[in-house]
């Protein structure tokens, strides 16, 4: 039975509207959501209007001017239960720079294991590769099949996607063709964001891989013009990805 999955970048520092966020989870169809750059009750309150079944939320960093910032795991069709840990600047729990990873188990067991991701940002390749080999470790440890989805923080092409592929990881957005001319299509984050913008995105890094267990069998992402387009643009800087899964 197709699984779908949803990742999204919500920037809660900038305070989301989270009845829009549940609004477009639902309009979805999602089972499970992968959610990076959100606050314990952003979290709660999505989960809460959609009825979920589990929410996981993970703490990141706290800025001390506003809430504490993490990642949450919910699962709204399907149980979620797993853990969190620490990528890098473990031990600053202040800085933004802080970066996590959430290790969940989906369904009944055995399930299969979602690792929800948000890596370094521009600027850091060599930390970002020490993150991804972390991830990779994991993946490696798991004996089902594994999704690893989020923001990460890197363009098509780059070093992170050679490092996951050469862990046997899939890139989901392989279920698409590129067009010609096109190296960089399904945009899904702005560099210079403004609420309710009009301008479409123009860098693509947030993304689902999966190992063998698991296909993608499609994966889309809003685009300008299609309907609630200027909602979703007044939520984030990044868009929502939605993958379907399904058992190889």
């Amino acid at each position: 039975m197709p699984t779908e999955l949803v990742t999204w970048n919500l920037k809660g520092s900038a305070g989301p509207d989270t009845a829009a966020v549940a609004a477009h989870l639902r309009s979805e169809g999602a089972d499970v959501v992968a959610l990076q750059e959100v606050q314990r009750h952003q979290a709660r309150r999505i989960a809460g209007e959609l009825g979920a079944r589990s929410c996981l939320w993970a703490f990141k960093h706290w800025p001390l001017r506003t809430r504490p910032e993490g990642m949450a795991v919910i699962g709204v069709t399907l149980p979620v239960e797993g853990h969190a840990l620490a990528l890098s600047h473990r031990w600053r729990p202040w800085s933004w720079r802080r970066r996590l990873l959430q290790v969940a188990t989906v369904g009944d067991r055995p399930g299969w294991t979602l690792l929800n991701v948000h890596l370094t940002p521009h600027g850091q390749p060599g930390l970002r590769a020490a993150e991804t080999a972390a991830v990779v470790a994991i993946v490696a440890d798991r004996t089902g099949p594994v999704v690893v989805a989020g923001d990460l923080n890197e363009r098509p092409g780059g070093a992170v996607h050679g490092q996951l592929a050469a862990a046997g990881l899939l890139d989901g957005w392989q279920v698409h063709r590129v067009p010609a001319g096109d190296p960089e299509p399904w945009p899904t984050n702005w560099r210079d964001w403004h609420r309710g913008t009009s301008d479409p995105p123009v860098q693509r890094l947030d993304y689902v891989y999966a190992t063998s267990g698991l296909e993608v069998v499609d994966i889309r992402v809003p685009r300008v013009g299609d309907d609630g387009f200027r909602c979703l643009a007044s939520i984030s800087d990044h868009l929502p990805v939605t993958a379907v899964l399904v058992p190889r």
